[in-house]
């Protein structure tokens, strides 16, 4: 979320992985256990305005199922522009764990606080 924000600092914009330097772990952005992904789809020039809404820009999927996780894109985080209270050009990052899955927060208990 570090080099996100930094990158919409410096470009006002949401820049993808190439953009921001971050590389996901694994090879490809695959580990043995699961598949990293940004989900850029209608990104102009590996970027999309801040100002367009809540855009994915991290998700991660459990290959296999994990105790009662099933298996599935079941962590995600989404950046959208800051609203009133939040310095202009400042970007505000939501992490999600799915609910719809099984109980994958169990596996991740403080998942949808990373950055609070």
């Amino acid at each position: 979320m570090k080099l996100q924000q930094a990158y919409v600092s410096e470009a006002a914009n949401i820049g993808d992985w190439s953009q921001i330097g971050y590389t996901a772990p694994g090879t490809n952005g695959t580990t043995s256990n699961f598949t990293y992904s940004q989900p850029n789809t209608g990104w102009s020039n590996n970027t999309v305005e801040l100002a367009s809404g809540m855009t994915d820009a991290w998700g991660a999927s459990n290959i296999t199922k994990l105790n009662d996780c099933a298996q599935g894109k079941n962590w995600t985080v989404s950046v959208t522009a800051g609203t009133s209270g939040t310095a202009s050009g400042e970007a505000v990052f939501t992490a999600q764990v799915a609910t719809a899955n099984g109980d994958c927060k169990a596996l991740t208990p403080n998942f949808e606080n990373i950055g609070k």
